[in-house]
Formats: C-alpha cells, structure tokens, sequence
C-alpha cells in the first residue's frame, strides 16, 4: 500500500513511517459543511485509515458558495452521505463510516467509546453540541481539535492555529471556553484554528431551508471556511505523522502565547483605568458574552 501513486507525493514529505502513522490513524470528525468538508477530505486524500464523519443536515442552496459537496445534483440529500461517496472514490482504502446524528450531551460519550478514536475533529456551528463533544473527548483523552469562527470573515492572513484559551475577538471561542471551564477543560486541552480578524454581525435567527433548527445566519466567504477546514486537517495530519515532534511544537507554541498574553495584559493596564481591565487576562480570556453564537463556524 506505500506504493500506491495516492501517498507516492506524501510520502516523500513524512517517510514510509509517517505514511504507516497515517494508515493507523482513526478520526471522528463532527460536521460535514464548508468547515468539515474540506477538513474530512484533506485528511483522507493524506491517507488517514479511518474516518467517521456526523452531520444530521442535508444540502440546501444556501451551502454552495462554500460546501465541497453542494452541487445541483446533491440538493436535498444527506451530507454525510454525499460526503462519504465522495471519500471512498478518492481513496478505498480509507474506512469512511457515517453517522446522520444529531450529537448532544447525553450520548456524546457512548458515541465516541464506539471506537478507538486518536482523534476528535470538531467542525460543529452550535455552542451546545460543540462544548459537548469537546468536554466528553477531553475527558476522554482523546487529542482534540477544533474551528472557531470562520463565519464574518474575510482576511486569509489573519487566521492561525493556537490553543483555544489563547484566542481573540472570537464570540464562539469565548463561550466554549466560558462553558468548558465548567467541565474542568482549560489551557492546553483543544488546538483550534481561529481568526484574530474581528467578525461582522450575523443575521438574526432564520428559519432553514429544509429540517434542523433554527440559526443565526452569518455572512460567509468562499474560500475562509475551506481555509479553516484545510489549517484543522494540517494540524491533525502533522500530529498523526509525527506526535512527539508536534508536541514540542505545541509546546513552543503555547510558551511564546503566554508571553503574548503577558505583555497584552501589562500594555492594557497601562493605557486603560483598572475598571477595564480588571479579569480580562489581556483581552484574551474575557468570556463574560452571551453563549448564543450558533452559526459563528460558517459551515
């Protein structure tokens, strides 16, 4: 199977050990939109061993200036589905299983000790379910990823991979963390990809096309849900070909965001009055919002 022509360009990045790391690789990944979509074929086309994608969706108009899968042909029917096929035809040897779910607090657990997962992928637009699934995969064990808001957005550059207590301007990363806080998940638990850019406002809740629930509508751009989709598969995929250098890379990471933090918060005291900067851990970590921010991943 190293051979195959599918892992020959891989395979002189990561080595026959990195493509084997890939092959035993097992992924739970959570939403199949423009976030997860994207994500859930970077990963299989790297030659990930197994993947099981949830989405309880199905296509609608709406998703096709973003959604891999959101053709004419596919309206109507099932994302998971659709994305599914489309994973198999790319590669046959990955073991694509589907579950058309809606995740919620009460069997997230019994979901994910189905199988032996090395990974958790969350791609999820809905502040309950999202911190549901983080929480249980923490608790766990299980090394965990994430999207903030990819929703009204516009600037490429600003988005980046970091720890999901070190983000900014994130209305969705700031409730999770104010939620998770709550399940004993801090610092160091969930790399995400986020976006420092500030996020124009959504729409007030609207009624979907076809089934689901009710949902903020967010403005959102062609290429930026992709973009987190792909930073999130990266991330995954760098881990799972090499863990112990990603480690220390992580490791780095998160020492040089502290500093950042630290000298955020020591610029704020002195050029703000103590009311302003009393508990907000440099702008950073001030989570006293509203957890009404389904939507916030634009998927």
């Amino acid at each position: 199977m190293l051979n195959a022509a599918l892992y020959e360009r891989t395979q002189i990045l990561i080595g026959d050990d990195g493509i084997r790391s890939l092959q035993n690789t097992n992924v739970f990944l959570a939403g199949a939109g423009g976030v997860g979509g994207h994500c859930a074929e970077a990963l299989v086309r790297a030659g990930v061993g197994s993947i099981t994608v949830v989405d309880y969706d199905v296509v609608t108009a709406s998703n096709k200036n973003r959604q891999l899968i959101a053709l004419d042909s596919t309206m109507g029917k099932s994302k998971v589905e659709e994305l599914a096929r489309r994973l198999r035809d790319i590669n046959r040897h990955c073991n694509v299983v589907i579950l058309d779910a809606f995740i919620t607090a009460e069997d997230v657990e019994e979901v994910l000790s189905r199988q032996q997962y090395d990974f958790v992928v969350d791609c999820i637009d809905s502040v309950t379910c999202k911190v549901a699934l983080l929480a249980a995969s923490v608790k766990l064990n299980i090394r965990t990823y994430s999207s903030c808001g990819a929703g009204g957005r516009l600037d490429p550059s600003l988005v980046s991979i970091g720890d999901l207590f070190s983000t900014e301007n994130d209305r969705l990363a700031r409730a999770c963390r104010a939620a998770l806080r709550k399940h004993g998940v801090g610092p160091g638990d969930i790399t995400v990809v986020h976006s420092s850019e500030k996020g124009i406002s959504p729409l007030e809740p609207q009624r979907q096309e076809a089934g689901g629930r009710d949902r903020s509508m967010n403005g959102t751009i062609s290429y930026m849900p992709p973009l987190f989709g792909l930073m999130l598969a990266s991330a995954v995929l760098r881990c799972a070909a090499d863990p112990a250098a990603h480690d220390a890379e992580v490791e780095r990471r998160q020492k040089r965001e502290r500093k950042e933090q630290k000298r955020a918060l020591k610029k704020r005291r002195r050029e703000a009055p103590p009311t302003e900067v009393a508990g907000t851990g440099g702008g950073c970590t001030n989570d006293s919002v509203s957890a009404d921010c389904a939507g916030m991943v634009g998927v």
